[in-house]
């Protein structure tokens, strides 16, 4: 029989710059991504986006917009954690 191992994950200051770090690179690119998503829209005239904001694919980026929008606050809780983490690691 085969063993399994199990790796032990290490929450430390390190680990947790680095996700923050990458949530935040997501959260930017989202942003920018719906800033380029408006001013395509807006090119293509008020008759063609009715079809598109009708599409599911429309649908899912609308929800997925609310979803990092509602993120705002976990966010703001991550980095308030972080803060917390650095100040005790240079005490």
């Amino acid at each position: 029989m085969e063993e399994t191992i199990t790796p032990v994950l290490e929450w430390n200051l390190e680990s947790a710059e680095l996700a923050y770090s990458v949530i935040a690179r997501y959260v930017e690119h989202t942003q920018v991504s719906g800033l380029i998503i408006a001013m395509l829209a807006s090119a293509l005239g008020e008759e063609r986006l009715k079809s598109i904001a009708q599409s599911e694919y429309w649908q899912g980026y609308m929800a997925s917009k609310r979803s990092i929008a509602e993120a705002k606050q976990d966010v703001e809780r991550l980095t308030a954690i972080l803060d917390r983490m650095k100040q005790t690691t240079e005490s």
